[in-house]
């Protein structure tokens, strides 16, 4: 068993994402402040590896640990010699596996369910303490079979941070006068690529024409492009549009979401989540991975709005990277990836054109739209997954600390 350091009442929580975008840090993130605002004594984190989250993570975690990510049992040992209470992994079911076998108890969020299958059914960590699965909509059956072998399962909302109920979208719409968009790309960083250039270049110079074009008169772009790329990207368009850039900390970009008349998304799963927690209406981009594309249709079925735009089929097949992802999601971003690539090579001004006639056409439609089905998502889904996450984090230290023999303050 662990035997804390931290003080009398307080919990030393051990927390790791899987380095895939911003998604999985975003969540711990959110999680890490409900259990701060509400547990009732001293809370210290310990982030593992989460490379690519310490941007965001870095006002939540009082210290970071690196280890070996090619050898989990080397994470095995940092957990070890840690004196944890408790771990919260997002993603990464081998690292929830190392953390149990440190003897530090688990809480595993699961934030794609659908995501495994084939060879893939390795990852999620079966007999984890805790094992946390979004209440997502449209799971598949054979997602759901798999998944009754999971001990202590507990389906859980939306990871989004928590709102006094007074507080409301403060923005005013397209027809009132706002003429704010947000273009929200995620990290874009994956297992198997650093690039964070290749996608925008092919899909942000149509998308900016498509919002010129509609009205808009200011555009903040989200993402982790370098800065001097940006720059020369949207150099033709600075004398029509007003610009500025992200990563941004995650108050200021849920702000930023709740302030424009229009999102336009990477469909990556957290950013949906998002805009629909502050009902911003939303146009899905074309996918960056395999991901993407399931997480478009999840959003389309939960609010009805048929407001994606996809790849010309000469860029990016998506029965191709279906039937590639069937193996492995690996293969199935192997393909994406390089079919990007090659698109912005080789297509780049027709995927312009195409992006570009999509969105003139969709964008008065997406703003047309009731301003209700834009909180559809949240709505099937629920907004309580940081609140039961933090409540299972805290139950899974207290089961710590009652086999420790040590007493616990809270209720």
């Amino acid at each position: 068993m662990n035997v804390s350091s931290t003080a009398p009442g307080g919990v030393r929580i051990g927390i790791l994402g899987v380095n895939f975008g911003w998604g999985p840090h975003a969540a711990l993130e959110t999680v890490i402040s409900e259990i701060r605002r509400t547990a009732p004594g001293e809370c210290q984190v310990v982030a593992f590896g989460s490379e690519y989250g310490r941007s965001l993570m870095r006002n939540v975690v009082d210290d970071w640990c690196d280890f070996d990510s090619s050898d989990y049992e080397d994470l095995t040992r940092a957990a070890a010699a840690k004196d944890l209470d408790v771990a919260l992994v997002t993603l990464d079911g081998f690292a929830a596996r190392a953390f149990e076998a440190a003897g530090v108890r688990t809480v595993f969020v699961d934030l794609m369910p659908f995501l495994w299958h084939g060879a893939d059914l390795a990852v999620p960590p079966l007999e984890v303490s805790r094992y946390l699965a979004l209440r997502l909509p449209g799971l598949s059956p054979q997602t759901l079979d798999w998944m009754r072998s999971i001990h202590n399962l507990q389906w859980i909302g939306a990871v989004v941070p928590w709102e006094s109920p007074a507080t409301t979208r403060h923005a005013h719409g397209y027809a009132e006068g706002n003429r704010k968009a947000i273009v929200t790309l995620g990290g874009m960083l994956g297992l198997a690529t650093r690039d964070t250039t290749t996608y925008p270049s092919l899909v942000l110079p149509g998308t900016i024409e498509a919002l010129i074009e509609t009205g808009f008169e200011s555009v903040l772009i989200a993402a982790n492009t370098p800065q001097a790329d940006l720059d020369a990207l949207v150099a033709p368009y600075a004398g029509h549009m007003e610009f500025s850039f992200g990563p941004l900390a995650r108050t200021e970009y849920r702000t930023r979401i709740a302030e424009s008349a229009l999102c336009l998304s990477q469909p990556g799963l957290m950013s949906l989540l998002e805009a629909s927690s502050c009902g911003t209406p939303l146009i899905r981009l074309p996918p960056q991975n395999v991901s993407g594309f399931q997480q478009a249709e999840i959003h389309r079925m939960a609010t009805g709005a048929h407001t994606g735009v996809k790849w010309p089929t000469d860029v990016v097949d998506e029965a191709v990277a279906v039937r590639k992802a069937a193996e492995t999601e690996a293969a199935g971003n192997d393909y994406v990836y390089q079919a990007i690539a090659d698109g912005l090579r080789r297509r780049s001004d027709t995927t312009r054109l195409s992006i570009r006639a999509q969105l003139e056409k969709t964008i008065p439609e997406c703003l047309a739209l009731p301003a209700d089905i834009w909180t559809g998502l949240v709505a099937k889904v629920g907004a309580d997954g940081a609140k039961t996450a933090a409540e299972a984090v805290l139950d899974t230290a207290r089961t710590e600390w009652r086999s420790d023999g040590a007493a616990w303050p809270g209720p």
